[in-house]
């Protein structure tokens, strides 16, 4: 994606994506109500952005159902996409009997549309509803009820064995990534669109010295919506969405993704190979956030900062982690002549330095008390101390520093915590 705007040179109406991204390579410019693949998908409102796409609902006129539309920047939108060949991968190998094939979005259909910034591949997916966030902003506590945390969660770990048993791996999975379904909203009207979503809100873009947009440069920029709808009662059923960082489990690739800081795995923080074990950790972190309201690990953009949390949460490192880091330039330069007494001598420091970073922290079963429990009236606490227990037990097998000793998805499944949801759960419940 080769950048030949200069944002600050351009006013723009509405908070979206950067506009600096219009350019050749990057972002394709839509207007409301462009119509797609020959007529046949009617742009209608936005639901969203990423570094690498921009998300759309639609009417197809075909079916006369809406959809998502994701449009991909032209710089990754050939044909060794690796969204797009994951996607395809889980439509023609996928078990559709699968009882977590519900709870992953899938490919509905796909084609590419021309533009001046390039050609970009556009996939078309089911329209869900609201992201979980938009839920726990309504929520007591701020979070969901307890109930329907564990059934959220018992869905995604379904997902997840849906994925591996398909060969992939998601790569992604955090609280941002689940949305919940709600029903018939793929059959709305245009019209009952309007009152469920509300109109599109549009913002200018005009250049501050007056000058003519660029022909890669929208004329407005339109901000995604948020919607949640008022009656919450049929909400509990989620799907797992974005497929940007996944990967074939026989093709991994290098330890470098773009998902957040804090759901980083060890083996993703030491540089060490990719592997199915990476959702497991992900899905740990994102089922404490979903009981607590709270990420169980803070990061910024520095995997170091995880390193002395791991310790304190979770426990000692693998043996010779912390060394091959040092020698790997993970932590710190390599000791001239990688002398085993320096390497040593740095550890040593190291280990006291983690120590200190991580003084805040707890271990996890205290973590897990702490972040759920304290701060909170009583009243609102539906998960008891057994409960907790439950959960900690089973987050326990999920955090192993060694994804090689990390829980399966075949054993989590009949885990006490995901295994035993007792009935249908919704946020009325609350």
């Amino acid at each position: 994606m080769v950048n030949h705007l200069n944002k600050m040179l351009y006013n723009v109406g509405v908070p979206a994506e950067e506009i600096d991204k219009y350019c050749p390579g990057g972002f394709h410019p839509i207007r409301l109500h462009d119509r797609l693949d020959s007529g046949r998908y009617e742009v209608l409102n936005k639901l969203g952005f990423g570094s690498f796409s921009t998300v759309w609902l639609a009417r197809d006129h075909d079916t006369q159902t809406n959809v998502t539309i994701k449009i991909v920047v032209a710089g990754t939108s050939d044909a060794l996409n690796r969204e797009f060949q994951v996607l395809k991968h889980l439509k023609e190998s996928g078990d559709s009997s699968h009882p977590g094939y519900k709870h992953v979005l899938h490919l509905r259909d796909s084609f590419h549309v021309d533009g001046p910034n390039g050609r970009h591949l556009c996939v078309v997916m089911d329209l869900l509803g609201p992201k979980i966030s938009s839920i726990t902003d309504r929520c007591i506590n701020y979070r969901l009820n307890g109930q329907l945390a564990r059934q959220v969660s018992q869905q995604l770990v379904l997902a997840v064995d849906y994925l591996h048993k398909t060969g992939v791996a998601h790569g992604d999975i955090h609280p941002g990534n689940v949305l919940f379904k709600l029903p018939d909203l793929d059959h709305l009207s245009p019209d009952e669109l309007v009152k469920h979503f509300g109109e599109p809100t549009t913002g200018e873009v005009s250049r501050k010295d007056g000058q003519p947009l660029g022909a890669g440069v929208p004329e407005y920029l339109v901000l995604p919506v948020d919607h949640c709808p008022e009656d919450t009662k049929d909400v509990g059923e989620v799907q797992l969405i974005d497929f940007g960082e996944s990967f074939l489990l026989d093709d991994p690739p290098p330890p470098i993704v773009h998902t957040p800081t804090s759901f980083h795995p060890p083996e993703l923080v030491f540089r060490h190979a990719m592997s199915s074990a990476v959702d497991i950790w992900n899905l740990a972190c994102t089922t404490f956030e979903l009981v607590t309201g709270r990420t169980l690990f803070e990061a910024g953009f520095e995997n170091r900062e995880l390193i002395p949390q791991f310790k304190k949460v979770i426990g000692n490192l693998p043996q010779g982690w912390v060394a091959d880091a040092i020698a790997n330039n993970v932590l710190a330069e390599e000791p001239s002549g990688a002398d085993a007494e320096r390497i040593a001598s740095s550890r040593l420091m190291l280990d006291f330095s983690l120590d200190e970073a991580a003084e805040s922290f707890l271990r996890l079963e205290d973590e897990l008390a702490r972040s759920y429990i304290e701060g909170f009236d009583r009243d609102t606490l539906d998960l008891n101390e057994s409960d907790l227990d439950t959960l900690g037990k089973c987050l326990r097998r999920m955090l192993v520093l060694d994804p090689c000793e990390r829980a399966t998805t075949e054993e989590l499944i009949t885990n006490t915590w995901f295994a035993s949801v007792a009935g249908p759960a919704s946020v009325s419940s609350l």
